[in-house]
């Protein structure tokens, strides 16, 4: 029953979606797209995410077209989204995130690095790794009674759902397979774009803002 009443009401939320973002795109602020905004909606943004509980926010399926008109956005950000989609349904996001941007727009994404994520088990006993891995055991796994890299690594993959991990040259190409140029790697909170300074907030939501930053890998994109 509770799961017949949620895919209802995802139904409407699907429905009232368009209604919503055309009421956004007529509105007088420069029109900036969060996807996959959780708990963290952006003063200004539309911002949109697949269960929209909290107040501010709209009902987007990221693996699917979005129902938004080409060349309606000047930014697009997604936090920690892209590793909840399958690889397939990504370089979709991605092809509608080009779309959907105006010429000169730009995409920001911060996303796992897979690197990070393996040097768990190749370098355990660094210390960036080795406070990582305490982290995860004591947050999320304090049951297993040992800090175990294996443990960690499964917790980023399976434990929060992430269904694919890029590294770098992964993530490059699918951005340059959707039309991006432009493309750089940045520090979390960095940018050349001071609207895009400062907005990630994932480190608030775990708690541990050390931990995001060792994970995360953030790319700037720009459409041509």
């Amino acid at each position: 029953m509770a799961s017949l009443r949620f895919r209802l009401r995802q139904r409407y939320w699907a429905l009232a979606a368009p209604r919503q973002i055309r009421s956004y795109l007529r509105s007088d602020v420069e029109p900036f797209l969060q996807i996959g905004t959780g708990p963290n909606p952006l003063p200004g943004w539309l911002n949109t995410t697949l269960t929209p509980f909290q107040p501010g926010t709209i009902f987007l399926d990221a693996s699917r077209p979005f129902p938004i008109p080409d060349a309606s956005f000047a930014l697009i950000f997604g936090e920690h989204v892209i590793e909840h989609l399958e690889f397939h349904e990504a370089a979709l996001m991605l092809d509608e995130c080009f779309r959907v941007l105006r010429p000169g727009g730009r995409l920001r994404l911060a996303t796992p690095d897979l690197a990070q994520i393996i040097a768990l088990y190749t370098h355990p006993q660094a210390a960036p790794q080795n406070a990582y891995i305490r982290w995860i055991m004591d947050t999320f796994r304090s049951q297993i009674g040992e800090y175990n890299p294996a443990h960690a690594i499964n917790q980023s993959f399976h434990g929060w759902r992430h269904k694919f991990i890029y590294d770098a040259p992964t993530l490059l190409q699918a951005l340059e397979d959707a039309g991006f140029g432009g493309i750089q790697r940045l520090e979390p909170g960095k940018s050349g774009d001071e609207r895009l300074r400062g907005i990630e907030q994932h480190g608030d939501l775990v708690g541990n803002d050390a931990a995001m930053r060792y994970e995360t890998m953030v790319y700037e994109a720009r459409k041509p």
